[in-house]
């Protein structure tokens, strides 16, 4: 015995298909031209601002670099200016840092905004990963002392203020040169230790 085909009566598929309607009008637009689309994220974005540090000691360390990983949704003008001023906020919190005994030098290189210049690591290098949250209003940053997912040193949230100042900027430095001292202190610049 043969089963059934289950038969859908003519006069409900309009019915089922009412849901499928796209073009079914939801509203006016006001006339005008018609907003920007958002442009699509293209991958992390690197500062072309890098550290370069010496001290009296064979460091662990003698750069840093910096990704972003989520301060792209500013513009490219103020996204250069914020770059540039974390870069020279953690020198000046470093120079600052008696337990890190580093000095620090601020260097400009187009090239290292290349995402090509990032396909391996450098050693004695710490790579920072940046980014925004918002409500509340937070900077996020994690530092690597490598690419792979142990490298991953340390991952930090902290209270940005209002504006873009050199306190709100300095808010996330702090935090940063914080971390990096710890990371000297205990010697430990993996997630193992």
């Amino acid at each position: 015995m043969r089963t059934p085909l289950l038969v859908i009566p003519c006069a409900l598929i309009p019915l089922l298909l009412l849901g499928c309607d796209e073009e079914r009008p939801v509203g006016r637009l006001a006339p005008g031209p018609a907003p920007a689309p958002i442009p699509a994220p293209g991958g992390p974005l690197y500062s072309p601002w890098v550290l370069e540090l010496e001290g009296d000691a064979e460091g662990p360390f003698t750069e840093i670099s910096f990704k972003d990983v989520g301060l792209s949704r500013r513009p490219d003008a103020d996204r250069e200016r914020v770059y540039e001023a974390i870069a020279m906020s953690l020198a000046q919190q470093i120079d600052a840092d008696a337990e890190l005994a580093l000095e620090s030098r601020v260097r400009y290189s187009e090239a290292m905004s290349d995402p090509s210049n990032h396909r391996s690591c450098a050693p004695r290098h710490v790579y920072v990963d940046l980014w925004e949250g918002r409500a509340p209003a937070r900077w996020g940053y994690s530092l690597w002392s490598g690419c792979g997912e142990d490298d991953q040193f340390a991952w930090r949230e902290v209270r940005r203020p209002p504006g873009d100042g050199s306190e709100a900027i300095a808010s996330l430095t702090r935090s940063i040169a914080g971390s990096l001292r710890e990371a000297v202190r205990t010697g430990c610049f993996t997630r193992a230790c």
